[in-house]
C-alpha cells in the first residue's frame, strides 16, 4: 500500500504589520483656509444680519458667493432639518 501525504505549507516568515496611513489626524473632512484666512466654505446668511450664517459662524468681511462648497450646517438650517 501507498502512503499518501498531504503537503501543507507553513509560511517561514510572519506578514508585515498593518500600519496606518501617514495621514494628519486633522486632514479628514476639515475645511482648507485660504491666503486671505478665511475657512473656504460657502457660508448662508440671512438678509437681516448678513455678518452672520445661518449655522453661526461670523462671516463679517467673508468674500460673497464664493466658489467653494456649502456649509453643511446652513444648508441643514436652510432646509429646516435642524433638531
Amino acid at each position: 500500500m501507498l502512503d499518501t501525504a498531504i503537503l501543507i505549507r507553513v509560511p517561514t516568515c510572519t506578514a508585515a504589520p498593518v500600519r496606518a496611513p501617514n495621514v494628519h489626524s486633522r486632514c479628514l473632512n476639515s475645511v482648507r483656509t485660504n491666503d486671505d484666512g478665511f475657512e473656504e466654505l460657502c457660508h448662508l446668511v440671512a438678509e437681516k444680519d448678513p455678518d452672520t450664517a445661518l449655522c453661526g459662524k461670523d462671516v463679517t468681511g467673508y468674500p460673497w458667493n464664493p466658489p467653494w462648497p456649502r456649509c453643511e450646517g446652513c444648508l441643514a438650517v436652510a432646509r429646516g432639518q435642524c433638531n
